[in-house]
């Protein structure tokens, strides 16, 4: 985890409380990984190289899935759509860009940020490019592609959104940001209308997607403590949407339910977080910033159960896959946990270098990119009864 503030003390102090102690100890160890009885195993259908790994470097380079394309950016520009069946490669195209703000495909476009501050359109079928367009500071999440519009999240504390034709800029919202802040965004949800996204500042908004105005905004953490670095309140996480209610979560603050139209809090349940939460029927699925994932309860906010054994490990945000859901670690694990328990069911190694990106799960098959630049495309494999 690394952070943007103005001066170079406060980073290297912030390093120190938050990640490791100014020696060569760490102040938390990983967990070991205790047995675990797989109950079903995986079948890597295919993997690739997917250009130049993040590494240590922070980015939100998550793949998207567009029809049969898998698309992938890599740090240095390289975009790269990949046939989701086989692995063979569609297009690849080399935007000379640095790169770090999460893939979008939608509505036939692929839209990418960069550390320069620009936002590229793609066309999906063939990679061609549409447009590019300044906005005022690096991009570090995925934007949003909904209508005719592109939103865009920057490091600054700014919405932009942009005309999907031509990126000619619409309209911009500008949000003071606290001087210490987790270094990365939350990724703006356009739907029905509204853009929702969370601040440094602790809360969660609502804007409209037409003409920019605020409709609301809640607190979703509040500085508490009496350090700067204590009173860090960042939202990262990107909302979620089920049905009319809206779920969000922050760091040193809350996992939180509310009202979409009005913003008023359904439930709140204390709890830190920098990875987006999943939702399903029945639950929210959190990894808290130590690694513990919780499980609560959609509708009452009452915690339904804890797993431990993933603390410290540095794990993904978790996907859902049936019955199951999946984490990948530092160390290049992928953990499956019953949904309704919390218990791990199986697990397997794929990767020397480890996870950093959420799962992305469609239909059946799973798709995690490790810190070096590969992709792994899996199924689970159920054993057979009858046998």
């Amino acid at each position: 985890m690394t952070f943007n503030v103005k001066s170079k003390l406060l980073t290297s102090l912030a390093a120190c409380v938050l990640l490791a102690a100014c020696s060569d100890e760490i102040v938390n160890e990983p967990t070991e990984l205790d047995d675990v009885e797989s109950q079903f195993e995986i079948d890597v259908r295919w993997s690739e190289s997917v250009g130049e790994g993040a590494d240590d470097k922070f980015n939100d380079l998550t793949p998207a899935v567009w029809n049969n394309y898998i698309i992938t950016a890599d740090i240095e520009g390289l975009v790269t759509a990949f046939d989701r069946e086989s692995g063979d490669i569609q297009w690849e195209v080399q935007l000379n860009e640095p790169l770090s703000g999460g893939i979008s495909a939608n509505a036939g476009l692929v839209a990418i940020g960069s550390k320069k501050a620009k936002v590229i359109v793609l066309n999906v079928e063939d990679g061609s490019e549409l447009w590019r367009a300044d906005v005022s500071s690096e991009v570090l999440a995925k934007p949003a592609i909904e209508g005719t519009k592109v939103i865009v999240r920057t490091a600054d504390g700014r919405i932009f959104a942009l005309d999907s034709t031509d990126g000619d800029q619409e309209w911009f919202y500008d949000r003071v940001i606290p001087s210490l802040t987790i270094r990365g965004t939350s990724a703006p949800l356009a739907t029905n209308g509204i853009v929702l996204t969370g601040f440094a500042n602790g809360k969660l908004a609502a804007f409209n997607i037409d003409s920019g105005d605020l409709l609301w905004e809640q607190r979703v953490s509040s500085p508490r403590g009496s350090s700067d670095i204590s009173r860090i309140v960042d939202v990262d996480t990107t909302p979620v949407l089920y049905g009319n209610t809206l779920y969000g979560a922050g760091y040193n603050g809350f996992a939180i339910a509310m009202d979409l139209t009005n913003g008023r809090y359904l439930w709140r349940e204390e709890l830190s977080t920098v990875k987006d939460l999943l939702v399903d029927t029945l639950r929210v699925y959190a990894v808290t910033t130590d690694g513990t994932v919780v499980a609560i309860n959609r509708t009452t906010g009452d915690v339904a159960w804890k797993q431990e054994g993933l603390k410290y490990r540095s794990p993904t945000a978790a996907a859902e896959l049936g019955d199951n859901l999946v984490v990948g670690d530092f160390e290049g694990y992928v953990h499956f946990l019953d949904k309704s328990s919390g218990e791990f069911v199986a697990r397997d190694h794929l990767d020397d270098y480890g996870f950093a990106h959420k799962p992305i799960v469609t239909d059946d098959e799973v798709i995690l990119t490790s810190r070096f630049g590969f992709m792994y495309v899996f199924n689970k494999v159920e054993e057979d009864s009858d046998e």
